[in-house]
């Protein structure tokens, strides 16, 4: 069984829960959406098709257990997930998806799962079947203005979207202290919000922050 792979690198995590954690990030190549605001257009064409075994191969260079889906879009690739997840079970593996693919086949195999909506292609009843299927969950949704935290108030709500990590959107094109400026006012947003008083909570994009456009890293 083959699938088309962007990369594979190995980082920290440092957005959500396992902030700070390491972890090789296996990166799968195309996607069902194409955001304005995607730091990964790289990986809606490009890459090579590798079997479980050449993953495997490459994953063991590093030193960690932690295994992280990531894309793209990787629940287009369910079954391929689900293949090797069954063949090798001594690591710990998560996923980050934008909630409007339902990974039936690999979904209870998850450590964790960040799920990350977008207002714009929301599929309600994928996010309740997210929720209710995930072993452990966040909902992970990025803002750029008071508005988008007023809508992730509403749709949280709604359908019981918690955990919740917001995150102000980095720009790479715009200078490090707009985007200062930016969040300072989009945590004032957030802790005069309902979500302040519920299972939520704001961290920036660490990653970009600190690499911009570098990959692999």
């Amino acid at each position: 069984m083959k699938a088309k792979i962007n990369e594979i690198f190995y980082s920290l995590q440092l957005e959500g829960s396992y902030i700070g954690y390491p972890a090789v990030f296996v990166r799968f190549t195309g996607c069902n959406l194409d955001c304005d605001f995607c730091d990964t257009k790289y990986a809606l064409h490009n890459g090579k098709l590798m079997d479980t075994d050449n993953i495997l191969d490459y994953i063991l260079q590093f030193n960690t257990n932690r295994i992280i889906f990531t894309g793209g879009e990787p629940a287009l690739h369910d079954k391929f997930i689900a293949n090797f997840m069954s063949m090798f079970t001594d690591f710990e593996y998560f996923i980050e998806t934008n909630g409007t693919v339902f990974p039936k086949e690999s979904i209870g195999n998850f450590k964790h799962v960040v799920v990350s909506p977008k207002f714009f292609a929301l599929k309600k009843d994928v996010l309740k079947s997210f929720k209710q299927k995930s072993n452990s969950i966040e909902f992970k949704f990025l803002i750029n203005s008071e508005n988008d935290i007023k809508k992730t108030e509403k749709l949280s709500d709604l359908l019981n979207l918690y955990p919740v990590t917001l995150q102000p959107i980095y720009e790479n094109n715009r200078p490090l202290s707009q985007y200062i400026k930016k969040t300072a006012v989009l945590i004032d947003a957030f802790k005069k919000s309902t979500l302040s008083k519920k299972d939520a909570r704001l961290i920036i994009q660490n990653h970009k922050v600190i690499y911009k456009e570098k990959r692999g890293v």
